[in-house]
């Protein structure tokens, strides 16, 4: 399956939400490390939604180029990132992700969600947490249709 990382930094910002498709080439996956970059470069506290239900997978120096993005910006993440959820329903999935952490730890909270409501729930309460509360109110009111979005 041709892959995509589909990639959507605005419409409820401070949600950062990321969609892996299939398995996206080298250059797609710099496109999407250099938007994450800039996302990080904000300076503004966000947390991100990283829906991998459609991805197929990721071949190894991809994952180490992964790696390396998190150990280069490991201060930026520390600064501005609340967490990261992780909604992964495919056991390949999960065992690319542990090798991926196993390589570089990481630097910030995560959550490994099953579903798209679990993975709403917690990054509302990380931005209850962080004070973002009218930020969290309007990820809440946009959950039903949130939870229904499938990339691919």
């Amino acid at each position: 399956m041709a892959g995509r990382v589909d990639f959507d930094e605005e419409s409820l910002w401070p949600l950062l939400l990321v969609g892996y498709v299939g398995t996206p080439s080298p250059e797609q996956q710099e496109v999407y490390l250099g938007r994450l970059r800039a996302c990080l470069q904000r300076g503004e506290k966000y947390v991100s939604i990283i829906d991998t239900r459609s991805f197929t997978g990721v071949p190894g120096p991809q994952r180490h180029r992964m790696a390396r993005f998190l150990r280069e910006n490991e201060e930026l993440f520390r600064r501005v990132t609340l967490g990261t959820c992780l909604l992964i329903t495919s056991p390949m999935v999960r065992l690319v992700v542990s090798v991926i952490f196993h390589l570089k730890p990481m630097p910030t909270p995560y959550y490994v969600a099953p579903s798209m409501e679990a993975a709403l729930d917690w990054v509302i309460g990380r931005m209850e947490a962080a004070g973002l509360t009218e930020e969290a109110e309007r990820i809440r009111q946009h959950a039903e249709r949130l939870a229904f979005r499938r990339a691919g």
